[in-house]
């Protein structure tokens, strides 16, 4: 059964059932400034940008999960964006029950329409917004933006179609009235190549197909720097051989940060990890250190990169020599010469493992807090949480949220500059809506992992944002 499927997927006539709002206070999302400048998504700001997905015969069908983890009846709002020229459909209303998730299927609400994005206004703080995605490749997951931006960073994709069935696509949404114009500069292993003038109207959803741009490149980064307008954006990446099989949707990072946290990588038998790094600077070079948080007391040497304006290096975590006694560990991104960087993992298990199969990315989360929500989807699902500060412990209290409120799970320590995981099956079933607490500024990313697919993603933060070059 289709991923998006077993979730229910509630269109219009679900919407009646869980009740529509009719008098939403009135709020035009376009006159508001972004709230929050760091990447991870902020759940009390109160939009959500999502660049959305295909239709429901695409590549990456596209559907809204919206998950109340609060303590009273939320209310919220979906407009649908549409990659064509027709009107765009009025907005949706409805309410969620405290402790609850609300599936929504996008193409439902933009009939007709190739693809389909989506702007979310949400009342409540406590709520999440995430994309999902069904391919006939694999299924991911991912939560909406809570920003725009005029620069997006995407550090790794292929287009290797014909020989490995590597197909990459770029989704811009722009859900301001004025039309947004971008340029976009590949650097790959072909060769470099750009886009200048790409016009995304007003209200829409764009999409660039870099395989048909970029052709047969085994390794490609982009950059899309937006001369007009503020945008959201993601990556769309396929992989279909007889080696590897998946379907990432993956949020490109804006602008890149100094410091930043991968919470979820790997050196398990099996599993290839791979670390991309990119420079967005033309002019300056970015000295880049991968420093290496345990779950124990083992310290070890930083991975040393020099990054040169405009490019990407790639670091595969199996065959670092100084990893070989660790399976999960997190690694903070440090960019010493101060240069912004993007970074993303992308993590692969081939069809030949025992393991799930599949292939999942996330991009390194540039931001820390004292509350964190994530929702979890699969009883092989986990947490990550890292505490980045090289002085202080963090004490730790994980909850779970659902219909009958709030349950406290455990609380433990976590000492500086160190990283710990909780399982999802430890956390009261499959699907869980998690809540971690802590005395001190952590970052939570999420790997979730069902029977067929698997998914890395960031949590939300649920409080103050905090960049963590701040908190260290």
């Amino acid at each position: 059964m289709r991923a998006l499927r077993t979730l229910s997927l509630v269109v219009i006539g679900g919407l009646i059932a869980v009740g529509f709002v009719i008098d939403l206070d009135d709020r035009d999302f376009e006159r508001l400034a972004d709230p929050v400048t760091v990447a991870v998504p902020v759940s009390n700001t109160g939009t959500w940008f999502c660049p959305g997905g295909s239709d429901a015969s695409g590549r990456a069908a596209v559907g809204l999960e919206i998950v109340n983890a609060g303590d009273g009846v939320a209310r919220a709002e979906v407009s649908a964006f549409r990659s064509d020229a027709e009107e765009v459909p009025n907005p949706v209303s409805f309410a969620l029950d405290p402790g609850t998730r609300l599936a929504v299927s996008l193409p439902d609400l933009a009939p007709g329409s190739e693809w389909v994005g989506a702007v979310v206004e949400v009342f409540d703080p406590d709520v999440v917004v995430e994309q999902t995605y069904d391919g006939t490749t694999g299924t991911d997951r991912s939560p909406c933006f809570t920003r725009t931006a005029e620069r997006f960073i995407v550090t790794d994709g292929a287009t290797r179609e014909l020989f490995h069935g590597e197909r990459m696509l770029l989704l811009m949404l722009n859900p301001f009235h004025e039309d947004a114009v971008v340029d976009v500069s590949f650097d790959a292993d072909v060769g470099p190549d750009s886009l200048t003038a790409v016009v995304v109207p007003g209200r829409r959803l764009a999409v660039i197909e870099v395989t048909e741009e970029v052709t047969v490149a085994a390794r490609v980064s982009a950059q899309i720097d937006v001369v007009a307008g503020r945008i959201a954006a993601s990556r769309v990446q396929v992989h279909n051989s007889e080696e590897v099989r998946g379907l990432t949707v993956t949020p490109a990072t804006p602008d890149g940060a100094v410091v930043a946290v991968l919470p979820s990588v790997s050196r398990g038998v099996g599993r290839t990890d791979v670390v991309t790094v990119t420079n967005p600077s033309p002019t300056e070079t970015a000295e880049v250190d991968l420093e290496i948080l345990t779950d124990g007391t083992a310290t070890l040497d930083p991975i040393e990169l020099t990054v040169r304006p405009g490019r990407t290096v790639r670091v595969d975590l199996s065959i670092e020599a100084r990893l070989s006694e660790l399976d999960e560990f997190a690694l903070i991104v440090r960019s010493l010469t101060e240069v912004p960087v993007a970074a993303m993992v992308e993590s692969t298990v081939p069809l030949t493992s025992d393991d799930v199969v599949g292939v999942a990315a996330a991009p390194a989360q540039d931001a820390a807090s004292l509350r964190w929500i994530a929702p979890l989807d699969g009883g092989g699902s986990s947490i990550s949480v890292v505490n980045p500060s090289a002085s202080e412990i963090a004490s730790i209290t994980v909850v779970v949220i659902d219909e009958d409120g709030r349950h406290d799970i455990t609380t433990v320590e976590l000492g500086p500059r160190r990283r710990t995981s909780f399982d999802a099956a430890d956390l009261g079933g499959d699907r869980p809506i998690v809540v971690v607490e802590a005395s001190a500024p952590v970052v939570v990313g999420r790997e979730i992992v069902g029977f067929t697919s698997r998914q890395i993603s960031t949590a939300v933060i649920g409080d103050v944002a905090l960049p963590i070059v701040s908190v260290e």
